[in-house]
């Protein structure tokens, strides 16, 4: 596979370019020149050493202003990628970022995971097999993000690190959850502070501070100590409440309740009501310590449409505690109460996240963001 340095020597001034053609549409010669305050034969210097080290690229020319177009510069995001694994019970999913955050690439290969040596050899050679055709193609990796469960479920577990120890690159893991919310964190930059709740069979959580994100076991967060038990021991426990199960009957589906939901059917309205006031109960919960936005990801927040989350709003902002506002980011202004939305709900968010850390390192490396 090409070795190929992600962080070359650059001379000074160098950097302010790069920063400024990262954060800029393209741009010709000359408005760089004005922005930076550069001669052209430093300009030109500097742009030789960047384009050299892959970082720009010539991406078109500019509008004519009369005279021969000029050439205008980009950061080049397919100078490296990083691809995101995520494993289930029955496909393996690959997905490669490039440095924009874009997605190059996905790719599903249906296998029944086991714990097993052999499984974990086919494993990895699907992850080396995907990266490899990426490196053909002149889009290196920087390495394997690989979204891995917070919680081990005993024998019939994955051993992650068996099959990180067989791939060829580097293999960053992330919690799974937090990877959703580094996925979130990829489109919405504003969230540096921000609960991500997961809504699907299980509830899970992540938080996100200062743009980090943490895992989180909000799942388990009591609502009703006298409430059914939990599968982590203790009763009434948020998870309990509002998983899918639920909400949904037996033998129904998601697609299947809210379909008759919209239906108006008294009994799924009922169910749908008593879902929405447990998620407000853990949402002011949350609030009453960590006056955070809350992202709703995740198989039933897909289904959840406006008005529910209005509803969902309304409910948490009657308690003082959930309505307070952020602390103010300086003391002339003062922030908004936090919100609730609905995030991405992509099927394969964790892979998406789990990529978008290894790009967001490779940036700060580079000095582009923080």
């Amino acid at each position: 596979m090409t070795t190929l340095d992600p962080l070359p020597l650059l001379p000074d001034g160098a950097r302010e370019i790069l920063a400024l053609l990262y954060t800029r549409e393209p741009c010709a010669k000359r408005r760089i020149a004005d922005e930076l305050g550069i001669s052209a034969p430093t300009l030109n210097a500097r742009l030789h050493v960047l384009e050299e080290a892959g970082l720009i690229t010539a991406s078109g020319f500019g509008q004519s202003t009369g005279g021969r177009r000029a050439v205008t510069y980009t950061f080049n995001s397919r100078r490296r990628c990083a691809i995101g694994v995520t494993i289930r019970s029955t496909e393996i999913v690959c997905i490669a970022l490039g440095l924009d955050g874009a997605t190059i690439r996905e790719q599903h290969t249906t296998i029944a995971a086991h714990a097993d040596v052999s499984f974990y050899g086919r494993a990895a050679h699907i992850i080396d097999a995907f990266a490899a055709q990426l490196d053909a193609d002149g889009v290196p990796p920087l390495g394997i993000g690989l979204a891995v469960p917070a919680h081990i479920n005993a024998a019939s577990s994955l051993d992650y690190d068996a099959i990180a120890a067989r791939v060829t690159l580097p293999v960053t893991p992330t919690e799974r959850y937090c990877a959703y919310a580094l996925a979130e964190l990829r489109v919405r930059a504003h969230l540096t502070d921000a609960v991500c709740l997961f809504l699907g069979n299980h509830i899970g959580s992540a938080v996100l501070q200062g743009g980090e994100a943490h895992t989180g076991a909000l799942e388990h967060m009591p609502l009703d100590p006298s409430g059914p038990e939990c599968e982590c021991g203790a009763n009434g426990c948020l998870n309990v409440y509002c998983s899918s199960a639920n909400l949904t009957e037996e033998g129904e589906s998601l697609p299947g309740f809210f379909g008759v939901l919209e239906q108006g059917e008294l009994h799924h309205r009922e169910r749908m009501r008593d879902w929405l006031c447990s998620m407000a109960h853990a949402i002011v919960n949350i609030r009453a310590v960590f006056a955070a936005d809350i992202v709703l990801c995740g198989p039933i927040a897909g289904f959840l449409d406006n008005t529910e989350i209005a509803q969902l709003d309304r409910l948490v902002a009657g308690h003082p505690a959930a309505a307070r506002p952020t602390p103010p980011t300086n003391a002339h202004a003062a922030s908004p109460r936090p919100t609730i939305t609905r995030g991405l709900c992509d099927m394969y968010q964790d892979a998406d996240g789990a990529a978008f850390a290894i790009v967001r390192d490779h940036l700060r490396a580079l000095s582009l963001i923080r």
